[in-house]
């Protein structure tokens, strides 16, 4: 993911570390001493950092579901278990098998699905689980064209997959927000 920075350099990510950066930039920057031997990643800027911030602070929320030959994401949404996903990744499944990014394991039943086309899925948790990450959901009509919107997920049996794209539609007679 090369980004332009102001100088005209070329910066291959924020996920780079320092002691990467430090074995790469000596020939052009000299870098402190200190920075050569850290580990630790540094946002270049506030974008980045809120969406490192963004990441650390929803992704525990976030569970893998697998359901018969289907698989994919969903959220934890209130602290009782119960998880929203896509309807099209439960399909006519009666349970699922819930993996939470802690790495405890749980079924979970098909409690319902969105009225209307949305392709939403409603899982509960079986097992009164305690101590689950949640995640909460803006109200419609605070979304806005142009927001930044996050995905994190499971796709294709990656765990922990992160991307950023913006509102680019907003219809409010389906009820739907479109993203990019």
């Amino acid at each position: 993911w090369p980004r332009c920075l102001r100088t005209g350099a070329y910066a291959i990510g924020t996920a780079l570390s320092l002691r990467l950066v430090g074995s790469v930039l000596p020939t052009f920057v000299e870098l402190p001493a200190a920075w050569r031997r850290s580990s630790t990643a540094i946002a270049q800027d506030v974008e980045e950092q809120t969406n490192i911030d963004v990441y650390r602070r929803a992704s525990p929320a976030v569970v893998s579901v697998e359901a018969g030959e289907g698989s994919g994401s969903g959220s934890i949404v209130p602290p009782d278990g119960l998880i929203l996903t896509n309807a099209h990744v439960v399909g006519n499944s009666d349970t699922v098998q819930i993996r939470l990014a802690d790495g405890r394991e749980f079924t979970g039943d098909i409690v319902g699905f969105a009225t209307s086309r949305a392709d939403l899925a409603a899982i509960q948790l079986r097992g009164n689980p305690q101590n689950l990450p949640t995640i909460d959901i803006a109200p419609v009509d605070a979304v806005q064209i142009g927001q930044r919107a996050f995905a994190i997920g499971n796709p294709f049996g990656l765990e922990g997959t992160f991307t950023v794209g913006i509102v680019s539609r907003i219809d409010p007679e389906r009820g739907l927000i479109q993203t990019d």
